[in-house]
């Protein structure tokens, strides 16, 4: 039965005091004075960084520890951590793929591979540029670097061709410059080789973008939005996307929460917390949802709730509820979001419940940001919504297959939730997981978390090392070991029937888009363990794509996609598996 409109409107209208009273009033400010933008390396931070613990190996200004040691003790153990030989090669290959892309395509985003020719694909300033700054500095590529750092510092951040997507300018531009700046500072960048003017402005050029990104926070929720028009200097929906029964803007998870770490920094670089503040804003309704939580759980017991939830213009089955299923997984708050769009203006879409590709950067934002900012007002809060996110993924997500041939143990998956499915199906994309709980486990101490993430970059390198091209594939699937879990999805031809029979799991999508999530864990796993396993399975994946993948201008290439993974992720995470033990942390 539909209520009198006034009890939707009274509801409507003490949500949206709650909303201005959330952001304006109780979270408007990081901290008090200086204070604010104290990082756990502060000044100029350590060339420990996280790995380290900071400066003062992670500790306060009382002497107690803000987190555990994250790398393994390579220097305690007698041996070194990289490998200088493979380095070089890895160093030279980079080399080879820069000049290529000088030679054919200098200046566009792209080079793509069988012609060589330049494409546009992020607005047309140089993502493949931006984005290998930090590649080339921490290689010491010195002469890719002075070349790469002069066209930046040329860019003109205030036209764009199209719109502007701020997930990834912020990702690629942004995060590119600022921690670059951060290897300038470290002095990982050869002292000598980038004057203090230099670096000034390039701090000065991520602050040019900053600003022409900060209209996408006006939003009345805070939430950035999809898209946003450099001409008019206003946030607006992703043309040509409509995304089911929403009729308005539209973001991920992962989109409300990948802004937070660049633009921190960026305040710390700059001594204007208006960065830090919009980005903190902007995930407030993610990472602080408990305090939603305790405001609806006040209401919900009386009729007039219970019907508004009744007259919403959406099903129960697509999610309507007042908690959490699933602790610290993005669902509560996405559904609170759909509930109010006319009040927070931009919707979360959060009924995919998984650390993959729409959710991945804000679970992997949300450690990171405890572990930089230790200090931060929020920084329990943000770890231990992480904490619950990892531990709501090992008990609804994680799943072990069926065993391959001449196996007797399956490998472990993480299985995916969508629109009230639980289907076991993963993507590459989802292999970041595995480094990840690695990283937070190592700092709060949690081993269970440590061999929770092995286990998972152990099935990712299954994936690699099952195929004839030892390559992973895009997405695959498995029957859980476990009877009680029904599989909803079953090989369809052969090929698949026999991939499940000798590897314990099947492709779904064969292609290879040279993403870098699994060697990023192999990263993440020999840095935390010390094990060498890990480092040779980052060699063994680079021995095999590289053949098959490597630009091949004017020539032969496996398909026809541009390059830029190659020389933005994969490179720099294959090299700082071989790196010596001081150069990257």
């Amino acid at each position: 039965m539909i209520r009198p409109a006034t009890h939707r409107t009274r509801f409507l209208i003490l949500a949206f005091i709650v909303i201005i009273y959330f952001n304006y009033v109780i979270s408007p400010e990081f901290g008090n004075g200086g204070s604010s933008f104290e990082l756990n390396h502060p000044g100029s931070s350590s060339r420990l960084g996280i790995f380290g613990g900071g400066r003062n190996g992670g500790r306060g200004k009382g002497g107690g520890r803000y987190g555990n040691p994250i790398q393994f003790d390579f220097k305690g153990s007698g041996r070194a951590a990289g490998d200088s030989k493979r380095a070089g090669e890895i160093k030279e290959a980079m080399s080879r793929t820069f000049w290529k892309y000088r030679l054919g395509a200098w200046g566009s985003d792209e080079i793509m591979p069988i012609s060589g020719n330049g494409k546009t694909t992020r607005n047309g300033w140089a993502a493949t540029i931006v984005d290998t700054l930090t590649t080339t500095a921490m290689m010491g590529l010195e002469e890719e670097f002075k070349l790469e750092l002069n066209f930046t510092l040329g860019i003109d951040f205030s036209r764009a061709a199209d719109l502007v997507d701020p997930f990834e300018t912020t990702i690629r531009y942004l995060g590119a410059m600022i921690s670059t700046v951060e290897l300038i500072d470290n002095g990982v960048v050869h002292r000598g080789l980038v004057s203090e003017q230099e670096r000034n402005a390039l701090v000065a050029k991520a602050m040019e973008l900053a600003d022409k990104l900060a209209p996408g926070f006006d939003s009345p929720s805070g939430m950035i939005w999809p898209r946003i028009n450099f001409s008019t200097d206003k946030g607006c929906r992703e043309d040509g996307r409509e995304v089911g029964l929403h009729d308005h803007p539209t973001i991920s998870p992962a989109r409300a929460g990948t802004n937070w770490l660049e633009n921190r920094i960026l305040s710390k670089l700059t001594g204007n917390d208006i960065y830090g503040k919009n980005a903190t804003r902007a995930w407030n309704l993610l990472t602080l949802s408990v305090f939603f939580s305790f405001f609806l759980g006040s209401l919900s017991g009386t009729s007039e709730f219970e019907a508004e939830l009744e007259i919403l213009p959406f099903s129960n089955d697509s999610g309507y509820r007042y908690k959490e299923d699933w602790p610290g997984l993005a669902q509560y708050v996405a559904r609170f979001v759909r509930q109010l769009p006319n009040v927070l203006g931009v919707d979360i879409l959060g009924c995919l419940l998984m650390p993959t590709g729409v959710n991945d950067r804000y679970y992997e934002y949300l450690i990171k940001a405890q572990i930089l900012a230790p200090k931060d007002r929020h920084a329990n809060v943000y770890g231990e919504r992480w904490v619950k996110a990892v531990e709501s993924t090992i008990q609804h997500l994680a799943q072990w297959s069926t065993p391959g041939k001449g196996r007797q143990r399956g490998k472990l998956f993480l299985a995916q939730w969508k629109n009230g499915l639980l289907t076991s199906e993963m993507g590459h994309l989802t292999c970041f997981a595995g480094g990840n709980f690695i990283l937070g486990g190592k700092y709060l101490g949690r081993k269970d978390f440590v061999q929770f993430g092995l286990d998972i970059v152990d099935g990712c390198h299954e994936t690699y090392v099952s195929t004839i091209t030892r390559i992973g594939p895009e997405t695959f699937a498995w029957t859980p070991v476990d009877k009680r879990i029904a599989p909803v999805l079953h090989p369809e031809h052969e090929g698949q029937r026999e991939q499940k029979n000798n590897a314990g799991f099947w492709v779904t999508n064969a292609r290879y888009l040279l993403r870098p999530e699994t060697v990023e864990s192999y990263f993440y796993a020999y840095r935390a363990t010390g094990n060498q396993m890990y480092q040779e399975w980052a060699w063994d994946a680079y021995k095999y794509v590289i053949p098959i993948c490597c630009v091949m201008v004017g020539g032969r290439s496996t398909f026809e996609r541009p390059i830029d993974f190659l020389l933005l992720s994969f490179f720099p995470l294959v090299y700082c598996s071989r790196s010596p033990y001081g150069a990257v942390y």
